[in-house]
């Protein structure tokens, strides 16, 4: 019985890895692009912050704010396309301008999602 929180830890640290890397590199497309390993690092530091301060509930609230902001990423690119210029516009991900910053805006939002959760939950705490 010892061994299953060590389980649900570790299918939770999974879980929200997945779920990081693949929010903060939506905008990175194949080939694979070097930008890359910075969500992924990113994610994993959190995540090591994360496991080890016990603030796992701070890190999903963050990354449910990250995929908030892929939702309106993409409904910002389909209001702007179908409405707004009214032709067919390139996929962001394929500017790389957009793409760097968008990556960055993504990275961004997360970490400071988690760094206000993690103090909320410090101040609640207290």
């Amino acid at each position: 019985m010892s061994s299953l929180p060590s389980i649900r830890l570790i299918v939770a640290v999974f879980v929200y890895f997945a779920a990081i890397s693949l929010g903060a590199g939506i905008l990175m497309v194949n080939p694979a692009r070097f930008l890359l390993i910075i969500p992924l690092l990113t994610g994993a530091v959190l995540l090591g912050h994360a496991v080890k301060t016990a603030n796992l509930d701070e890190l999903g609230y963050a990354s449910m704010w990250l995929w908030a902001a892929v939702l309106a990423l993409s409904v910002a690119g389909i209001v702007t396309e179908e409405f707004i210029l009214q032709r067919d516009v390139s996929p962001l991900a394929e500017i790389p301008v957009t793409r760097v910053l968008g990556t960055f805006s993504l990275i961004t939002i997360l970490v400071a999602a988690y760094i206000r959760g993690v103090q909320t939950a410090t101040q609640d705490g207290s």
